[in-house]
């Protein structure tokens, strides 16, 4: 996992990748492009679904 820490991400506005701060053009799709566009948030993304998902009991499809 990168240096940044859960506690320094954002969570609270849909057009700030919660990552890097970075400006997307919707939560949704925009975010998506971002990843895609930005690997070291591609790498956030995936180890914070990891966390989410080994918190989750079942299947996650999400």
């Amino acid at each position: 996992m990168s240096a940044r820490t859960a506690t320094t991400r954002n969570w609270d506005t849909p057009d700030a990748c919660p990552f890097c701060g970075g400006h997307l053009t919707d939560g949704g799709a925009g975010f998506i492009d971002h990843i895609d566009d930005n690997p070291s948030c591609a790498e956030e993304f995936h180890d914070w679904r990891s966390m989410v998902a080994s918190d989750m009991s079942g299947e996650w499809g999400g």
